[in-house]
């Protein structure tokens, strides 16, 4: 009787090792899983277009645009005019001359669409570097923001599809840009 007991006891022994074995690792992932942090949000486009830095951004960015869109309007201006002007003289010139015309017009009228594609590509390029060099300025002011507000991670409200307004740290930002 005496081996039945002590085998039923390692036995039991064993099972309840076992599931210690078992559940330890199990507690212990439980108990080293980070706890969820704060995030918070900052609205970039606020910020370029309130704060100082952004102003100044924004403005060099518009002048820029603006020329651009100048010299674009000047050549399809240009090109509208060249079209009406052998509109014109379409009767009078010889069918070869007028062909010749056409091909010319059109030419330059790819040209302008190229021109377009390209000014467009720029100032998305330059538009890109715009919100870069604003957010290299702003970036150890959002870490301070962050630590001062036990924020884990800051995204740009643009990412999000809805956000409570007690984690929008704009205007906290944007009281720090110069």
């Amino acid at each position: 009787m005496a081996r039945t007991s002590s085998g039923s006891f390692l036995t039991a022994l064993g099972i309840a090792l076992g599931i210690g074995l078992v559940s330890a690792p199990m507690v212990g992932l439980v108990g080293a899983a980070p706890t969820p942090g704060k995030i918070g949000v900052i609205d970039l486009e606020k910020t370029l277009y309130e704060t100082p830095a952004g102003k100044r951004a924004s403005d060099a960015f518009d002048k820029t645009r603006k020329a651009k869109q100048a010299e674009l309007d000047k050549k399809q201006k240009d090109l509208q005019k060249a079209a009406a002007e052998l509109d014109k003289q379409a009767a009078v010139l010889k069918p070869d001359v007028l062909a010749d015309k056409k091909k010319v017009l059109e030419k330059q009228f790819v040209e302008l669409q190229q021109t377009y594609v390209k000014l467009e590509k720029d100032l998305a390029g330059e538009r890109t570097k715009l919100v870069q060099d604003v957010l290299k300025k702003a970036e150890p002011i959002i870490e301070q923001i962050a630590k001062e507000e036990g924020v884990m991670m800051v995204l740009d409200q643009s990412a999000t599809l809805w956000v409570d307004q007690s984690v929008d740290l704009t205007d906290k930002l944007n009281a720090k840009m110069k």
